[in-house]
């Protein structure tokens, strides 16, 4: 009997097991219960849940990003509950396959979305498992519940309402291929509600920041940012290949694995004190309606069906290349803020057309800073002749440094009655996009 043996061995046989199996082996005696659940050593659930396989927990916040403190925000080994991650995750399988507490199926997704590891070469185990899970064809709940369904969400409670938005922003339509009639016909539902809730101009108030946040302006809404991500996302396929996919932001070419933490291009090589990876050139898509369809949408009752199959926003690709400024460092402010190891960010650059001689450079200055509800809030604002032009809003879809990048409305800087709104998204352009960019500019 296993019990019998020394632990050591003991302990290396269950790894080769299911986490069900070595459960279910538990309870067929007091040794075996000891042995899986009483055991000081974590040698036992670190292994099954690495195994598994997942991600390293430790590894989401690179060693090298240290905190105020100078010390490694990593949690060591002893921190870690690797038992309870694993059954967590696996209980979430179960309910993906027969449905059950969906507040914590989908915490359980956004543990391993949040905790994914910083990108490397390999696929992360972590989002690898969330799209298996997604994906399940025995999971017909799913379909509906994470999917084409938008609206009606309002019979579901306003915290998981929110969670489901905030997973659909995420996957960025990338589950979402609309093959065959009806899911095309869905797809096209999804646009037409996500444009009028884009261009409903009752949405930027001041309260709200005038960009994608709740009235209290505390926390993001995730309504709002699966709206804006819808609408780009499915002007970028109407474009098809006069879009080319290199100018597309990365979620929406790579799905989940862009919102790994530090996955934007060149962020692992950035200065200590650039912990959201601002330094560098990006690339911002930005939508918006001609002002008069816009005003007689807004005059004319919201109705969705005004933004019909045949209508079409005007789409530009804008190259910024920004510069780290400053970083608070007031021990008094610092101390007080929802993550003191991620103080507010100063940065300013430049901001133009990509292949355009005509749209002249524009000045952009912005802060960075963590939300009191843990997410990171972008703000900048563009200059034209020594005066604030645009305002943008925005939050960073997935990770910290993600290639994601940051989804957000713009407006104009005054906010005067009327001012017209739009979506943007901003992305870190990689090697590859910079080479492509260069060589437009010479032609």
């Amino acid at each position: 009997m296993i019990p019998r043996l020394p632990q050591e061995l003991a302990e290396h046989t269950l790894v080769f097991c299911h986490p069900r199996v070595v459960a279910a082996y538990a309870q067929t005696c007091r040794g075996a219960y000891a042995l899986v659940y009483r055991s000081p050593d974590l040698y036992l659930w670190r292994t099954l849940f690495l195994d598994f396989p997942f991600d390293d927990p430790r590894l989401s916040r690179p060693p090298s990003e240290s905190s105020t403190s100078g010390r490694s925000r990593s949690p060591p080994l002893s921190e870690v509950d690797w038992r309870t991650k694993l059954q967590r995750r696996v209980r979430a399988e179960t309910i993906a396959r027969r449905d059950g507490d969906r507040h914590e199926f989908l915490d359980v997704l956004f543990e391993c979305i949040r905790e994914a590891a910083p990108r490397t070469r390999e696929p992360s185990h972590n989002l690898s498992w969330v799209t298996s899970v997604l994906t399940l064809d025995e999971s017909p709940w799913i379909e509906g519940f994470l999917r084409l369904e938008q609206p009606p969400l309002s019979p579901f409670p306003r915290r998981l309402a929110s969670d489901i938005e905030r997973l659909r922003a995420h996957l960025a339509l990338s589950l979402d291929h609309g093959v065959g009639a009806e899911a095309h016909e869905k797809l096209r539902a999804l646009r037409r509600l996500s444009r009028a809730h884009v261009y409903d101009l009752r949405n930027y108030v001041s309260e709200a920041h005038w960009g994608p946040f709740t009235r209290d302006g505390d926390r993001v809404n995730w309504a709002h940012v699966n709206a804006i991500v819808t609408v780009i996302a499915m002007n970028l396929r109407d474009f098809g290949v006069h879009w080319p996919k290199e100018f597309k932001p990365h979620a929406i070419v790579q799905g989940l694995e862009a919102c790994r933490p530090y996955s934007a291009p060149g962020t692992l090589k950035r200065s200590p004190l650039d912990w959201a990876g601002v330094e560098g050139q990006w690339m911002r898509i930005v939508c918006f309606c001609d002002y008069r369809d816009l005003i007689r949408f807004n005059n004319s009752g919201w109705d969705p069906a005004f933004f019909d199959d045949e209508y079409q926003e005007a789409s530009r690709l804008l190259l910024l290349d920004l510069r780290l400024i400053s970083v608070e460092s007031d021990p008094a402010v610092v101390e007080k803020l929802p993550d003191p190891s991620r103080p507010p960010i100063t940065f300013a650059g430049t901001m133009r057309g990509f292949n355009s001689d005509a749209v002249l450079h524009r000045a952009v200055r912005g802060t960075i800073r963590v939300m009191e509800d843990g997410n990171i809030r972008w703000s900048f604002v563009s200059i034209y002749n020594s005066h604030d032009q645009w305002s943008s809003e925005g939050v960073q879809i997935g990770g910290v440094c993600s290639a994601a990048g940051v989804v957000g409305a713009w407006s104009g800087a005054r906010h005067d009655q009327g001012d017209p709104s739009g979506p943007f998204w901003l992305f870190k352009a990689d090697e590859a996009q910079e080479a492509i960019l260069r060589g437009l500019r010479r032609m």
